[in-house]
C-alpha cells in the first residue's frame, strides 16, 4: 500500500475509535497510581512510619476487637512505610469494608468503603462498568492501537532517525511535529498496551468460547489444576492465624507475604518470592485452617511458558513491577499517550477546518455513527457503574444503599468525570464544528496582521 494509505487507515482508526480509546487509556493511567491516589486522599490510610511491624495475628485481633460482629476475609499488606495495612471484612449489613491498622501499633485508624479510588479506576478500565461484553470492548480496543500504531511508523519515512528532531513552526504545523515526536517516544509503551490488552482479548475468549480455562490453579473446570479441599475435621478449632503464618514461613520461607485470604476451612497466603514481572498471585500457599496441612504450592517455577506469560501482563500493562518509580513512569506515559489521541484529533479537525470546500473527501463515513455509538457505550456505563457501586453499599431493611465515600475519594470521582466530560464535549464538537477552528486562526492571522502595522 502507499503511504497516503497508510496515513489514511492512521487517521481512521483514530477518528471511528479515539473517542472510547481515549476513555480507556485516560481511566488507565488514574488507574495506575490509584492505590497513590487513595493515600493522599484518605486520612486512615496513612500512618506515621516506624517501629517493628506487628504481626498478622495481633493485628487481626485488634479489627476483631473493634468490631466484633466483622467477619475477616482478607488482608492487604502497605505499599509503604507511611500505609497501613488493610483489612477487608464484611459486616452483618455490609460486605467487602476496608480496615485501615497501622502496622506497627495495630490501632485499628478507621474503616472506609471496598469503593475506593483503586476500585473506581480498576473496574471502569477493566470493563467501563459493562457486565458481559464490557470486557471484550476494552480490549479490542489493543487491535486497533496497534494497527494505528504500525500503519504510523509506515507512511512516517525513516521515523528511527526523527527521535531528537525538535518541533518547529506554529499553530498547526508545530502541534503536528509535536504530535509525532510523541508519538515516536511512546512507541515501546503503545507495543506493551497493545500486546498486553490483545492479551487479555484472548483470554477472555478462551474461558467464555474456547476450553473454559481461564486460570493455572482454583476450584471447578474453570482451573487447569484443581486445588485440594480441606480435609480436616469441621469439629477442630481455627488455629491461629500467626500459627498459619509462622507455618507457612516453613513451608515457603522465600515467600514475602502480600496478601492473605481467609475462607472457611483454608488460608491463602500470596506474594513476592523474587521471580521477575509476576503478579503476587503467581506465588501462592495454600494451608488448612484447622490443621495447617498444605493443600497446595505454587510458584511461576511450575508454569508452562503460557501461564508465565499469564501472570506477566498485568504488570507489564500497569507498571506496577517496580514500585512507585516505574508505576510514575506508566502513568506519565499514560497522560503522553491520551495526548496523543486528542492531538491526532485536533489535527484531523484542523485539516477538516482548512479543506471547508472538500471536508466530505476528509471526513471519514461513519465518524457520526462511531461518536454516537462511543457515547451511547458511556451512558450505558452510568446504571451499570451505580448498580455495582450500590453493591458496595450498606442494606438498610430490604433495600441495599450507596456507600458512603470517603470525602477525598468522592472529590477525586466526580472531578475526574467533569474533566473528561468537558474532554468528551469539546472532542464531538470539535469534530462536529471544525469551522471554528479556521474561525479563530483567522481572527488571530487579523491580530498579528494589525500588530504589526503597529
Amino acid at each position: 500500500m502507499s503511504t497516503r494509505v497508510w496515513f489514511r487507515v492512521h487517521s481512521f482508526t483514530g477518528v471511528i475509535t479515539g473517542l472510547l480509546l481515549f476513555v480507556i487509556c485516560w481511566s488507565g493511567t488514574f488507574a495506575v497510581l490509584s492505590n497513590e491516589l487513595d493515600l493522599l486522599v484518605t486520612p486512615e490510610a496513612r500512618v506515621e512510619s516506624g517501629g517493628p511491624p506487628a504481626s498478622w495475628g495481633t493485628i487481626a485481633e485488634a479489627v476483631q476487637a473493634a468490631s466484633p460482629r466483622a467477619t475477616i476475609r482478607g488482608f492487604s499488606a502497605p505499599l509503604y512505610p507511611a500505609s497501613a495495612a488493610q483489612v477487608r471484612v464484611d459486616l452483618p449489613a455490609q460486605r467487602a469494608v476496608w480496615v485501615y491498622v497501622d502496622p506497627s501499633t495495630a490501632q485499628v485508624r478507621g474503616a472506609r468503603s471496598y469503593l475506593n479510588l483503586q476500585r473506581f479506576f480498576r473496574s471502569f478500565h477493566y470493563n467501563l462498568f459493562l457486565p458481559e461484553v464490557g470486557l471484550y470492548l476494552v480490549s479490542l480496543f489493543g487491535v486497533t492501537m496497534l494497527v494505528s500504531l504500525v500503519a504510523a511508523l509506515v507512511f512516517y519515512k525513516r521515523w528511527w532517525r526523527r527521535f531528537f528532531k525538535l518541533p518547529r513552526g506554529r499553530g498547526r504545523a508545530f502541534w503536528s511535529e509535536i504530535h509525532k515526536l510523541a508519538g515516536l517516544w511512546s512507541v515501546w509503551f503503545l507495543l506493551v498496551i497493545g500486546v498486553t490488552g490483545v492479551w487479555y482479548l484472548f483470554e477472555a475468549g478462551r474461558a467464555d468460547f474456547g476450553d473454559g480455562k481461564g486460570s493455572f490453579a482454583g476450584s471447578g473446570t474453570f482451573a487447569i489444576h484443581g486445588i485440594p479441599a480441606a480435609t480436616s475435621d469441621p469439629a477442630l478449632p481455627l488455629l491461629p492465624l500467626d500459627a498459619l503464618v509462622e507455618r507457612t514461613g516453613e513451608l515457603r520461607p522465600d515467600l514475602a507475604i502480600r496478601h492473605i485470604f481467609l475462607g472457611e476451612d483454608t488460608a491463602i497466603f500470596q506474594g513476592q518470592a523474587g521471580y521477575l514481572l509476576v503478579r503476587d498471585r503467581a506465588n501462592q500457599l495454600h494451608l488448612d485452617r484447622r490443621t495447617g496441612a498444605l493443600l497446595y504450592d505454587q510458584t511461576p517455577h511450575d508454569y508452562s511458558l503460557y501461564w508465565r506469560w499469564s501472570d506477566t501482563a498485568d504488570p507489564l500493562h500497569f507498571g506496577d513491577f517496580g514500585g512507585l518509580w516505574s508505576k510514575g513512569i506508566w502513568f506519565v506515559f499514560g497522560l503522553l499517550l491520551s495526548g496523543l489521541i486528542l492531538t491526532g484529533t485536533w489535527l484531523h479537525a484542523h485539516r477538516l477546518a482548512r479543506e471547508a470546500g472538500n471536508r466530505a473527501r476528509h471526513r471519514w463515513p461513519g465518524t457520526a455513527a462511531a461518536l454516537a455509538v462511543s457515547l451511547l457505550v458511556l451512558a450505558a456505563s452510568v446504571p451499570f457503574g451505580l448498580i455495582e457501586a450500590q453493591g458496595y453499599g450498606p442494606t438498610v431493611g430490604d433495600s441495599r444503599q450507596f456507600p458512603e465515600l470517603a470525602p477525598g475519594v468522592a472529590a477525586v470521582i466526580a472531578g475526574w468525570i467533569a474533566l473528561t466530560l468537558a474532554i468528551l464535549a469539546a472532542w464531538v464538537f470539535l469534530l462536529w464544528k471544525p469551522e471554528v477552528l479556521q474561525t479563530a486562526r483567522g481572527r488571530e492571522i487579523r491580530r498579528r496582521r494589525q500588530a504589526d502595522l503597529v
